[in-house]
């Protein structure tokens, strides 16, 4: 929902925009971690980490506009 709103905005201004996404939603508890809260914030902070990854490895590789 997030990404969508500021993708919107960006195009009412005319501004590129691209969505980098970090999923914290998924199936089961790979690593059985006890509940929550402990599971969202172990997860949210692996997610962060890899969106971060693909955030830098794409702007390494981008030439630019």
């Amino acid at each position: 929902m997030e990404t969508a709103a500021a993708q919107t905005v960006a195009d009412e201004h005319g501004v590129p925009f691209l969505g980098i996404r970090g999923i914290t939603d998924g199936p089961g508890d790979p690593l059985h971690l006890p509940g929550f809260p402990f599971q969202f914030f172990c997860y949210k902070r692996i997610a962060a980490d890899n969106a971060a990854r693909v955030t830098a490895a794409f702007l390494q590789s981008w030439g630019g506009a």
